[in-house]
């Protein structure tokens, strides 16, 4: 087994082994999102394996010859079948799942679906702003204008913040607090945010760059990358829990969640917030800011030290305090996030 460190890991392999065979038993084939979503996200929670271990659990079915691997022309991923499954079952399939997951992941799609999140978090920072004056914001769309190539016309906040001037873009600054203005980036992709991951990185030298305080707001973080990280280090996170669509992609937003296609049933194509996401920006916000921004400018140096690669994770989560400060190994590649996958979307 590739780099399961525990028995609790192994068992969990264990588990998501066996349902990656029984789903492709009834699904034929599937890629690694898809079987990420079915047994990380859905299903009973003693079944559920975390998106990192379903990577190691492909890994070792493969290595073993109990998985066979697929190509389709339209896609430059692996789609998987269960060995023995017929030629023209596996084609079938292949012609009907490939498009469609070619259509979500290319041709500038990602770009619609960026802008679909941070169109729901700026109309919650209007809300807020509506209703108390003192929450200004920089970052909106301009719905008076058509769209182009499927696009809301952007105004992006400035990039010069406190006297400071940076390459770096924000989705959004709010104003408001006592502590400063916060940094706030959105990233709607179908990963699961890890400890690891360069783009936590890439938040913390843009928000330091400006004196900002931090706020990320992803689908979807891992257990350790909020307990581990991101709380003691200062960073204010919101997990929205879906993955909008743009409003006028909602036969597209059908399709993609059909559980026998491509199996995303967090996908929602609106333009309106979740209660969830609201709620953060409305009512959690406000009372997280004043203990996360003091430990956001106690560790910021070690966080910065971080992000340029000066500390490994380790030694991070020991000068920030963290829970697995002192005890925390480096992973390779492979157990972080499967080798397998394509770039996040």
């Amino acid at each position: 087994m590739p780099d399961a460190k525990s028995d609790l890991a192994l068992e969990r392999v264990a588990v998501a082994k066996s349902r990656i065979q029984s789903i492709l038993d009834r699904d034929t084939v599937c890629n690694q999102k898809t079987l990420e979503q079915k047994i990380a996200e859905q299903g009973p929670k003693p079944m559920r394996v975390d998106p990192h271990l379903v990577g190691l659990a492909l890994l070792d079915l493969l290595q073993l010859n109990r998985l066979s691997s697929h190509t389709h022309e339209s896609t430059k991923i692996a789609w998987f079948a269960n060995p023995g499954t017929k030629a023209a079952l596996v084609a079938e399939r292949l012609a009907e799942l490939a498009p469609l997951y070619a259509q979500i992941t290319g041709n500038g799609f990602g770009n619609l679906t960026g802008d679909a999140l941070e169109l729901v978090v700026w109309k919650c920072l209007e809300e807020q702003f509506s209703a108390k004056r003192r929450f200004a914001y920089q970052g909106h769309f301009d719905l008076t204008k058509p769209k182009k190539n499927g696009r809301y016309s952007r105004v992006a906040p400035s990039k010069t913040l406190n006297g400071k001037t940076t390459t770096g873009e924000a989705d959004f600054y709010q104003f408001g607090y006592d502590e400063g203005a916060l940094f706030i980036e959105c990233k709607n992709y179908r990963e699961w945010f890890y400890p690891h991951q360069s783009l936590i990185k890439e938040l913390i030298i843009k928000a330091d760059a400006l004196d900002a305080i931090p706020v990320l707001i992803v689908r979807r973080l891992h257990y350790t990358t909020r307990t581990n990280f991101l709380e003691p280090a200062g960073i204010i996170a919101h997990e929205s829990l879906l993955q909008y669509y743009p409003a006028d992609q909602a036969a597209l937003a059908e399709q993609v969640k059909h559980a026998r296609k491509l199996g995303f049933t967090d996908v929602t194509a609106t333009e309106q917030p979740h209660a969830r996401t609201r709620k953060f920006f409305s009512q959690l916000l406000p009372t997280l800011v004043p203990r996360m921004a003091a430990n956001w400018f106690a560790n910021r140096s070690a966080l910065v030290a971080y992000a340029k690669d000066e500390l490994n994770l380790a030694q991070l989560y020991t000068e920030i305090g963290s829970p697995a400060g002192g005890k925390w190994e480096e992973k390779s590649a492979a157990e972080n996030s499967s080798a397998l996958d394509d770039p996040p979307f």
